[in-house]
């Protein structure tokens, strides 16, 4: 029966090619749009690694010019540490001119070694994509984490001069070091000369949610900061500080931190706020994203729906007569309508085929456009939206179907 339905539609040319086209985008935007709302579905819902309800950020600026010497800067850090910490709720505070989900950035660090340096004939060393926090004593601390292995960075590090120290997640000692062990090694880095000795390992966590495959990918780094007028901290609240048992963030905990900071100078801005403010808002935006993909998937499917029913409608129109034939011959109207759902069933599967085309072509473009975005097209998901497509075209063809059955043998007669 396929072969005489091949014929048939070879003669209504145009409007067959129309119908493979439309099927063909279809699938492939369809596809496209699936990967994306999975990929930004699995962004919202990634775990963080830290506990951020208890965490916030603090932000003072001096009222004048900038820290005058090393020595100032840390007198006046000194002086605003010990007033968080006699803060009734505090459970720890540490300075830090980075932080996971606000200002941070990232280098490409590559891994080496302080005693044999590399041999040109050797294969290159590895290298990773790491964001990139600062910790001049006690930052990871404050936001929970405890070594795996070696030790935490100490104020004293920041003043190294050989090597600075730093601390590493897990992920990011796996990728510089597989099957080996990270502490004690030493790593170069992109912006900088001074090399970076890692002194400890600690458990995985993401220092920036969204889309990045590398978030957990991150090097604590013990660097002298620039002077400026800016002072930042990470804080840590216990359990009286908030409505939550565990020291839950509230607007009486973010109050009491910015009066400590205050009193302790009274001459500069003093800003406070929960730590995942921001990254609640990448979260919200990861879901935004998401249910956008979804509506364009949606849109896709009814746009293919509303074509495939004018498409098929016009088929019918255009070939009345030859269908009058048919039942003129004995066709029944279940023949006729089989006919029509049969003819639309082999349109559709060549408009699945040529969408994986389509489909190659449309990866090709986001790969150069958005390398980020090369998402992996698994074949369950594949097969999925194959399946919707090709029942949306099927579906589409079921009204024309009726209107063909219902043709008269007296249109055979009609010229």
């Amino acid at each position: 029966m396929i072969g005489p339905v091949v014929r048939a539609l070879a003669r209504q040319k145009m409007p067959a090619l129309l119908v493979v086209l439309e099927t063909a985008f279809g699938f492939a935007l369809a596809v496209q749009a699936s990967g994306l709302a999975l990929h930004y579905a699995r962004a919202a819902s990634a775990p963080r690694g830290i506990d951020t309800r208890s965490l916030l950020l603090a932000v003072t600026e001096r009222d004048g010019p900038s820290f005058a010497s090393r020595d100032e800067r840390e007198a006046a850090v000194r002086r605003d540490t010990e007033a968080l910490s006699r803060a009734a709720g505090i459970r720890g505070a540490a300075e830090a001119t980075s932080s996971p989900y606000n200002l941070t950035h990232r280098e490409v660090v590559e891994a080496t070694s302080a005693d044999d340096p590399h041999d040109p004939l050797d294969p290159p060393p590895p290298r990773a994509l790491a964001w990139m926090l600062d910790d001049r004593g006690g930052a990871a601390a404050v936001l929970g984490l405890a070594p795996l292995d070696g030790r935490l960075l100490v104020p004293g590090d920041a003043a190294a001069t050989a090597a600075t120290p730093a601390v590493v997640t897990q992920a990011l000692a796996a990728r510089l070091f597989p099957g080996g062990r990270a502490v004690g090694q030493v790593v170069r880095r992109s912006a900088r000369r001074k090399p970076l000795a890692i002194v400890g390992v600690v458990p995985s966590f993401r220092a920036s949610l969204g889309p990045d495959p590398d978030a957990e990918s991150v090097l604590f780094a013990a660097d002298e900061p620039p002077l400026g007028r800016t002072l930042r901290y990470l804080i840590r609240l216990g359990p009286t500080g908030g409505e939550g048992g565990d020291g839950a963030a509230d607007e009486g905990a973010i109050a009491r931190v910015r009066e400590a900071l205050e009193r302790a100078d009274a001459r500069r801005l003093v800003m406070v706020r929960k730590l995942d403010e921001g990254a609640e808002l990448d979260t919200g935006t990861s879901r935004g994203a998401g249910g956008l993909a979804l509506t364009l998937i949606g849109m896709t499917l009814v746009v293919v729906f509303l074509g495939r029913v004018g498409m098929a409608s016009l088929l019918v129109s255009e070939r009345r007569q030859a269908l009058g034939i048919r039942r003129a011959l004995g066709a029944t109207r279940a023949d006729v309508a089989r006919l029509v759902l049969v003819e639309n069933a082999v349109l559709t599967t060549a408009g699945l085929a040529a969408g994986a085309v389509a489909l190659a072509a449309l990866r090709a473009a986001a790969r150069a456009v958005a390398p980020g975005l090369d998402l992996p097209v698994d074949p369950l998901r594949l097969g999925l939206v194959a399946a919707a497509v090709w029942l949306a075209g099927m579906a589409a063809a079921l009204v024309p179907a009726l209107r063909a059955s219902a043709v008269s043998p007296a249109e055979a007669s009609r010229s």
